[in-house]
């Protein structure tokens, strides 16, 4: 029988309704596509950017160690003007020679901080450990008075750290007590600070943690001691490259501190001057501070820690690590790293 106008319209129908599923099958098939081609794509630029920032900053790390070998071998003291002084210049100078992005980055001088693993006794100097308690007494006071910190007293956080660090004081007992206490609870490990973040854990008696935290981070407008401190320089403080803070808490008699610490920053930051001697002592008898009242010990101008910090943009990411190197005349080892994408 011939077939029906009725019936062949519903077979144009479903032939129109198959071919529009077809259609849209394939429309998802295709997007689902460019999806994963877009996904590819992504991750293939990611670990591209990946691959090329840690390249840039192996190349300057191993720049970097060459240059303070380098500078070991030809120098009898460490100053700002030195060639690891200007490392940010070298690599801007030579940045435009990487096809794989632009890498940046400065050397500091782990010395010029102050080394708070150096207060408690062990089997150190004695004289020497409490040299560098009276100096980080007297910083913390001022750094205290700074940021307006009235809740603890610089005295019970000093022996804090001392305790920490091993020492068996008399308030021994009652820090052991409170760290037990925590939630959730933890003991002090009786040796120098593996990690800066550790001062964050100690015991302040009578401050609140807020004031902990603001005397460890700073301000904008203040100097933190994570900024100040090093857990890595073991000393003594390169009088060439500290800084004003530390300058200040140097004399044991404090009338003429201000007076002394600009002396020094003026001094420290003029390149015409000679930095291979003991040139604070001059600045401190023109401020009418004496010889004696300056801790002689534990102040030097060499240094054989630093701080690199390195960051490489690499067009589609950027990254940047900082590495803690230790120099000696066989080689420069690396004590701590840690970078961030």
């Amino acid at each position: 029988m011939p077939t029906s106008n009725s019936t062949y319209k519903n077979q144009q129908g479903a032939v129109v309704i198959l071919i529009l599923l077809i259609l849209t099958a394939l429309s998802c098939l295709a997007i689902e596509l460019s999806k994963e081609t877009l996904v590819d794509h992504a991750s293939s630029t990611v670990l591209t950017s990946t691959i090329r920032g840690n390249s840039l900053c192996d190349s300057g790390r191993l720049l970097a160690k060459h240059i303070l070998l380098e500078d070991l071998s030809k120098t009898t003291s460490d100053h700002p003007f030195e060639t690891w002084g200007n490392f940010d210049k070298t690599l801007r100078d030579t940045s435009h020679k990487f096809t794989t992005g632009v890498l940046t980055g400065r050397i500091e001088d782990e010395n010029g901080r102050f080394p708070i693993n150096n207060i408690a006794l062990y089997n150190r100097n004695k004289q020497q450990a409490i040299a560098y308690q009276n100096v980080f007494l007297r910083l913390l006071t001022q750094q205290c008075e700074k940021l307006n910190i009235t809740s603890g007293t610089p005295e019970d956080l000093l022996l804090s750290i001392r305790i920490w660090q091993g020492e068996e004081l008399t308030r021994s007992k009652e820090d052991d007590a409170w760290y037990k206490a925590q939630q959730p609870p933890y003991i002090r490990p009786k040796r120098p600070f593996a990690s800066p973040d550790e001062f964050l854990l100690l015991r302040w008696p009578n401050a609140t943690k807020k004031d902990l935290e603001k005397l460890f981070y700073g301000t904008s407008s203040c100097k933190g001691l994570r900024e100040i401190t090093t857990i890595w320089g073991a000393g003594p403080v390169n009088i060439n490259t500290t800084v004003e803070d530390i300058y200040a808490a140097l004399p044991e008699t404090q009338n003429h501190t201000a007076e002394f610490a600009n002396g020094m920053m003026r001094y420290q930051t003029d390149p015409s001057n000679s930095f291979e001697n003991d040139w604070y002592l001059l600045v401190a008898q023109q401020c009418g501070i004496k010889n004696n009242s300056l801790p002689i010990n534990i102040l030097g101008h060499n240094s054989n820690t630093f701080r690199v910090t390195l960051t490489a943009n690499t067009g589609a990411g950027r990254r940047g690590e900082t590495v803690i190197v230790r120099r000696t005349k066989k080689g420069v080892i690396v004590l701590a790293a840690y970078g961030n994408s």
